[in-house]
C-alpha cells in the first residue's frame, strides 16, 4: 500500500525507517548472522512477457530514436541487456513524452507529484515499472501459469498504479484492478490511469469483490509487511477471490532480505541477529518500523516489517495453496519471491 508498498526492499528507493537495536548479539545469535552473511545474492533474470509485447510495437526509427534522446540514461542504455534496454526504451519514451510512441505503445507518461505515493520517481520510473510487471509476470509462467484471454488481473497493493499501467498497456485483453489503502494515491491513478480500475481497500478482508473473480494476483512487498494474523488473513481472501489454477505472486522479506539490508546499513547488527534468530526459531518476525505516524498517513499496527520462512508459510496457509514457486532474493536480490497456486476443496 502506501501502507501497501514501502519498507526495506530495493524496488522501494523512498527513504524509510532504519531498523535500530543497542543489545548485543549473544554469541550463538552472532554466530547466525555471520553464517548470514556469506549467503548468496541472486540478482533479477526476469524473461520479458510484458515489455517485449511492447517493444515489439517499436520499429527501427522508433529505437534509434528513443537512443537518441536517452540524455542521461544513454550509459545504461549502452551497457544494458536487450532485455533491459528494451525496458529503458519504454521508460525514455514516456520521460521524453514522445506522444506518438507512447499512443503505439497504450502508455501514459503522466507521473504522480512527490506528494502521492509513488514507490518511485525519475526517468526510469517514467511510464511505469516494466521491470516488476515482466518480473511478477515471468514468475507465474514460470509456473506454466498464463494470464488468460479476458482474465482479470488484480495489483494488490499498488499505490498509484506504476507495476498496472504496464500490465494494461501489454495486455488490453485483460481487465486489470488496483486497489490500495492509500487514497490519495488511488485518486491520482483512477483520474490519470483510465487503462485500469482502481479502488481505495480496507485495511482488514474483505475486498468489495466476488467469489472466484481473479485469475491472477500479484503483491510487490506486502507480505513483507503484514504481520502474522493479517497476512493469513488476506491469503485467505486471496483464495476466496481467486478461481481454481489462478495464481498469486507475492514477495516477502525472508533471510536474503536481513543480509542484503545489512550488507547496505539499512538494519542494524542487533536487529538483524533478533531478526534471524526469530526465523530460525519460529519462521516469523515482525518489527513495527512506522508507530503513530503511520505508512504515509495511513496507521496499522499490523504493519510494518514482517520476515518469514517457506516453513512458516507452508505450516499456516490454508490447504488450498499450493507452493509452485519458491526463490530466496527473486526479487532484486533481496525480498524472496513466492508463487501459489489456488488449489479447489
Amino acid at each position: 500500500m502506501a501502507l501497501f508498498g514501502r519498507g526495506s526492499d530495493s524496488a522501494d528507493p523512498t527513504p524509510h525507517a532504519t531498523q535500530t537495536q543497542d543489545t548485543p548479539p549473544a554469541s550463538a545469535d552472532r554466530l547466525l548472522l555471520d553464517l548470514l552473511g556469506a549467503r548468496q545474492e541472486r540478482g533479477p533474470s526476469y524473461d520479458t512477457p510484458i515489455s517485449g509485447i511492447l517493444t515489439a510495437r517499436l520499429g527501427t526509427d522508433d529505437l534509434e530514436r528513443i537512443a537518441d534522446a536517452a540524455g542521461e540514461l544513454r550509459p545504461t542504455w549502452d551497457v544494458a541487456s536487450d532485455a533491459d534496454r528494451g525496458r529503458l526504451a519504454l521508460a525514455i519514451a514516456a520521460h521524453t513524452r514522445m506522444d506518438d510512441v507512447l499512443e503505439r505503445l497504450g502508455l501514459s507518461a503522466a507521473m504522480p507529484p512527490p506528494e502521492v505515493h509513488a514507490m518511485a520517481h525519475g526517468p526510469q520510473a517514467a511510464g511505469g515499472d516494466p521491470w516488476l510487471a515482466d518480473a511478477v509476470v515471468h514468475a507465474a509462467a514460470e509456473t506454466g501459469y498464463t494470464i488468460p484471454d479476458g482474465g482479470t488481473v488484480l495489483d494488490f497493493g499498488c499505490s498509484s498504479g506504476r507495476v498496472l499501467r504496464a500490465i494494461a498497456a501489454a495486455r488490453d485483453d485483460v481487465r486489470c484492478l488496483g486497489c490500495d489503502p492509500n487514497r490519495p494515491a488511488i485518486e491520482w491513478a483512477q483520474k490519470h490511469l483510465p487503462m485500469a480500475e482502481f479502488f481505495v481497500s480496507p485495511q482488514r478482508p474483505p475486498l468489495d469483490l466476488a467469489y472466484g473473480e481473479l485469475d491472477f494476483v500479484y503483491a510487490v512487498s506486502i507480505w513483507s509487511h503484514f504481520n502474522r494474523a493479517p497476512a493469513l488473513d488476506w491469503l485467505a481472501e486471496m483464495h476466496r477471490l481467486i478461481r481454481p489454477d489462478g495464481r498469486l505472486v507475492l514477495t516477502t522479506h525472508g533471510l536474503t532480505s536481513i543480509a542484503k539490508t545489512r550488507s547496505v546499513d539499512e538494519l542494524s547488527e542487533g536487529s538483524a541477529t533478533e531478526a534471524t534468530a526469530e526465523l530460525v526459531r519460529s519462521g516469523f518476525h515482525f518489527i513495527d518500523v512506522f508507530g503513530d505516524e503511520g505508512d504515509w498517513g495511513v496507521r496499522d499496527p499490523e504493519w510494518g516489517n514482517a520476515y518469514f520462512t517457506l516453513d512458516w508459510l507452508s505450516e499456516h496457509m490454508t490447504p488450498g495453496w499450493s507452493i509452485r514457486l519458491f526463490r530466496p532474493g527473486g526479487l532484486d536480490g533481496n525480498q524472496d519471491l513466492i508463487v501459489l497456486g489456488r488449489e479447489d476443496l
